[in-house]
């Protein structure tokens, strides 16, 4: 009876972590090639998530809202991709997508770094052929993480990155206050906010 019992609520805990959000992302890498954290720890009501950003494109655009910000720049990363470099060739690319943005006395900056990832399987990347756009690469970080499922717009995407950020500083979290990270991996609204965890 014991065995049944646990063999039971194992699976009703898989059930709720595919339910999940983050469960939901880490299913999707799992699928398909994109970014995912290679550790996570779940903490109160956030997770730290360790990831290696291997290698991405990104630009800067300064714009008024966030909705702009991820139009203009994705629209220039998609140019790269689409023979917009100097080999004049297709540099595939995969999920997340999103976007670097700035906080000032608690307020979101009118600037934003939009990215995209590219795919581990590319060595060697071409160069852009628009200023503008640069390739980056990084090494592993560790990212205070909340993870949703539900398309939001700019406002309550705003109020989501300064309620995480109340709750690290309530919580005495060591992470850098000046810039968060918002990457997409659905159009339906699968996406993250974190803030870089820095040294202790």
């Amino acid at each position: 009876m014991l065995r049944i019992f646990l063999t039971v609520s194992v699976l009703f805990w898989n059930h709720l972590a595919a339910q999940n959000p983050v469960g939901k992302v880490i299913e999707l890498c799992e699928r398909d090639d994109c970014l995912k954290p290679e550790v996570v720890i779940k903490d109160k009501n956030y997770y730290e998530f360790e990831f290696e950003f291997r290698q991405w494109v990104q630009t800067e655009v300064d714009a008024e809202d966030i909705e702009s910000a991820l139009a203009i720049g994705l629209e220039k990363l998609f140019s790269y991709a689409r023979c917009g470099n100097v080999a004049a060739t297709v540099v595939p690319l995969s999920a997340p997508w999103g976007f670097f943005g700035y906080l000032e006395n608690g307020k979101i900056q009118q600037r934003f770094s939009v990215f995209l990832r590219i795919v581990s399987e590319v060595n060697n990347p071409p160069e852009p052929t628009d200023p503008t756009v640069t390739l980056q690469t990084g090494p592993l970080l560790w990212y205070y993480i909340r993870t949703f499922d539900t398309k939001v717009d700019d406002q309550q995407t705003e109020e989501r990155v300064i309620q995480l950020l109340k709750d690290l500083e309530k919580d005495n979290r060591p992470f850098n206050s000046t810039f968060f990270g918002v990457p997409y991996y659905s159009t339906h609204g699968l996406m993250e906010i974190g803030f870089e965890k820095t040294g202790e």
